[in-house]
């Protein structure tokens, strides 16, 4: 089963029309809200919770006691409450009150970091669909089958991903790789790197697109910042530059608004196109042409 990354027709929950759901503030829970409301309105994460998979698989393969402390079922929940309520307003109470099992130094009533918690949850839900994986296949093993909603076996548990990954990963995940080229002998050295989100620094940028220029715009190592060739065997001038090794199905990109670890607010607007084209940033051998376009990127 592949992702499905547009709005897609549930035969068991008829997504509810008009306006999005709104998220009461219980005191400091901006950053919460925010995040909650980013993920439930990222298409394939919300219709494949629109149709329980994970909640089907960790039914099945998980202990029944803990069902309640599993981070992904208490977001998909949320995610299905959302889409399906028929309310202007709504109070994320379950969520804000289960916070510490999705990060644990956060606190009730305390100001929280929106993208800190956005990695907090992604991190918690692919490290869920990891652990039901690996009890699964220790039931196969064994001679026991994993039943679906249904009764029947399943091959695809909820949480595996449709590319040997997880769900979480296959949606957000993605990866950058790093080149440094000698300028004196032209040797290569690449690096690369999983990611689930890009940082972008905005304090010199008023739109998306110039940030992201500046984030892959080439770089010259010289002077004291000299790099150790392994071809020349010395200290040499040379280039490194960063590039999209593997485009997320969904990019998620942070904007930094705050300078510094003393800083001030960065409070300016930043101007972003309905439209996201990556190929200038892609690294040029990884992907296949018709790849090198993402129309599925969220600014977080």
């Amino acid at each position: 089963m592949a992702l499905q990354m547009t709005w897609q027709p549930n035969p068991h929950r008829k997504r509810k029309p008009g306006p999005p759901l709104g998220l009461k503030n219980l005191g400091n829970t901006c950053y919460l809200n925010s995040v909650l409301q980013c993920l439930t309105y990222t298409p394939p994460l919300a219709n494949f919770c629109l149709k329980f998979r994970h909640s089907i698989s960790c039914d099945s393969a998980a202990e029944r006691e803990k069902r309640g402390e599993c981070p992904f079922c208490l977001l998909e929940k949320r995610i299905v409450r959302s889409l399906s309520i028929d309310q202007p307003l709504d109070t994320p109470s379950r969520i804000n009150s289960c916070i510490k099992i999705f990060a644990e130094s956060f606190k009730l009533g305390r100001q929280e970091d929106a993208h800190e918690f956005l990695r907090y949850v992604i991190d918690a839900c692919h490290n869920t669909c990891l652990r039901l994986k690996k009890l699964q296949k220790c039931r196969v093993s064994n001679g026991g089958g994993v039943a679906n909603g249904n009764g029947s076996a399943n091959s695809h548990s909820a949480g595996e991903g449709f590319g040997g990954g997880t769900v979480v990963k296959e949606i957000f995940g993605g990866a950058l790789q790093s080149q440094v080229k000698c300028l004196l002998c032209g040797l290569e050295s690449n690096k690369v790197d999983e990611i689930m989100d890009i940082s972008l620094d905005v304090l010199h940028s008023d739109s998306l697109k110039d940030a992201l220029q500046k984030f892959f715009q080439a770089e010259v190592l010289d002077g004291n910042n000299k790099y150790k060739c392994d071809n020349c065997k010395k200290l040499v001038a040379a280039r490194k530059q960063m590039s999209i090794f593997q485009a997320p199905n969904v990019l998620v990109i942070q904007l930094k608004r705050f300078e510094g670890i003393f800083g001030g607010k960065i409070d300016k607007l930043v101007a972003f196109e309905e439209l996201l084209v990556l190929s200038s940033y892609m690294c040029k051998a990884s992907q296949p042409e018709e790849a090198l376009r993402n129309r599925n990127s969220y600014a977080y």
